[in-house]
């Protein structure tokens, strides 16, 4: 009985061990497989809500992910629809977030070694760059102004 225990407790922290690990190429093929499963998904939500409203929502959807015609029992209803794909975007998304953690993890570390300017500077520099922004953008207007006659007397109408 012991041995069976310590067997199974091998085994799981074996499987939590390749959980905590990085792989790469999982991660990638996760992040598309998710990505292609949320597309998907939202396609069969918007067909079944199509079917709901007794009007095409979207034709690509209703065209080729018409799902209540496929003669499974749990696509046979608008709402099942609804509900089947609600659940898989949920899926897809928590998927997407399991895949690109290991690469956004670093950043948080990353962050506590941040240091943050204080209120006055940061009013200044923001008030800088709106000035900067208004300044080219009264110079481009000027310019377009003054710039669009003369292409026209150039180059006619």
């Amino acid at each position: 009985m012991e041995a069976k225990k310590k067997d199974s407790l091998s085994s799981t922290s074996k499987i939590w061990k390749f959980i905590k690990e990085d792989h790469k190429f999982e991660n990638w093929l996760l992040f598309v497989l998710s990505l292609v499963l949320l597309v998907l998904s939202v396609y069969i939500l918007l067909a079944g809500i199509g079917d709901a409203k007794e009007a095409s929502v979207d034709a690509f959807a209703d065209q080729y992910f018409d799902i209540s015609q496929s003669g499974w029992g749990i696509f046979n209803k608008p709402w099942k629809v609804i509900t089947i794909s609600s659940v898989i975007i949920v899926v897809s998304v928590a998927s997407l977030v399991y895949s690109i953690w290991p690469v956004c993890k670093p950043t948080f570390k990353e962050l506590k070694f941040v240091t943050w300017t204080d209120k006055k500077t940061l009013f200044i520099n923001s008030v800088t760059v709106i000035a900067f922004i208004a300044f080219l953008t009264v110079l481009f207007y000027v310019l377009d102004f003054a710039l669009v006659p003369l292409a026209k007397l150039v180059f006619g109408d």
